[in-house]
């Protein structure tokens, strides 16, 4: 199906995400209505979408009048079948436990019209398990949103093994027109992409702790005051890049990341030599590397904006 065919939308969970991803729908144009099993739950979800809209009012970050908008498109109901038979996408949003969403898939399967795309906001779980039974395999999609879903802009788009190449390029289409920022997971696995990411330095953070390297809040605030003071300019690969290692000698750049994987989760061999040809070719993954003092000087100015804004605050 393609993205013009796409002209409602449906989210079945209410809770912390739930509410959050109908508030992108709903700001990118579309009529969305969210189902739960409890007229409670319903209630307590719209609350949550008009305080969260009224804060981005009073931030500044949409007019009154777009919040009022969004807030109209918004529905609720506890039946079901009134979001499968209005819906042509639909956000499944519920508990984070296989048996649970692989009976609402079923369900909808059953109760959606045929084009509908089924995408659910698992955050470790696989289509492969809990969409396994379900007719339309060529239209089920993972959009994992990150909590606050309506405030951060990344999603992970991943396919199931039937996803087809049109589900996949129309769901990532359609999380770019609402504002998101989509990002292409092209292998199935538990975690996805940046939960694993992430994953891996929680790990390694309560190890620290444990073993008494240090606290943790020295911990969190080394996170925060240093590679998470970078983050909004640039990723791992983006480092690698901006910190000038691709320029470094091979044997100290080889050096480097052993020193890296260490006590690491460990590499298949083929993915240990496909890093080392890597890094053995010595160039950047991004950075021109004729325009490397540019780049340089650009970095150095968002990263002093952003230690202004965080650090430094103007005196009054």
């Amino acid at each position: 199906m393609s993205l013009e065919k796409i002209k409602k939308v449906g989210v079945v969970g209410a809770g912390t995400m739930g509410f959050g991803i109908a508030i992108n729908f709903a700001l990118g144009g579309y009529p969305a209505i969210i189902s739960d099993i409890s007229d409670q739950v319903l209630q307590q979800s719209l609350q949550m979408v008009r305080s969260a809209l009224a804060l981005f009012v009073e931030e500044g970050l949409i007019t009154r009048q777009q919040a009022d908008d969004a807030i109209r498109r918004i529905t609720a109901t506890t039946n079901l079948a009134e979001v499968a038979a209005n819906s042509d996408f639909i956000t499944e949003a519920i508990v984070e436990r296989s048996e649970d969403k692989r009976e609402l898939f079923n369900k909808l399967d059953k109760l959606c019209p045929p084009h509908c795309i089924l995408a659910s906001n698992t955050s470790s779980l696989v289509l492969s398990d809990f969409g396994s039974e379900v007719n339309r395999q060529d239209r089920i999609v993972i959009t994992h949103y990150y909590a606050p879903p309506h405030i951060v802009p990344g999603v992970e788009v991943a396919k199931g093994p039937g996803t087809s190449d049109e589900t996949f390029d129309t769901t990532y289409d359609l999380m770019k027109k609402i504002g998101k920022i989509p990002i292409r997971v092209l292998k199935e696995l538990p975690g996805y992409l940046l939960n694993r990411i992430q994953g891996a330095m929680s790990r390694e953070a309560n190890r620290l702790w444990a073993e008494g390297v240090a606290s943790a809040e020295d911990i969190e605030l080394g996170v925060k005051a240093t590679f998470g003071f970078r983050m909004p300019h640039e990723g791992p690969m983006g480092h690698y890049d901006l910190a000038g290692i691709w320029k470094w000698p091979e044997d100290a750049r080889i050096s480097s990341r052993s020193r890296q994987v260490s006590g690491a989760a460990e590499l298949s061999p083929e993915a240990d030599e496909k890093i080392r040809q890597r890094m053995m070719q010595g160039k950047p993954w991004f950075v021109d590397p004729e325009r490397f003092e540019q780049a340089i000087e650009k970095r150095d100015r968002e990263y002093i904006r952003r230690l202004k804004q965080l650090y430094r605050p103007a005196e009054k």
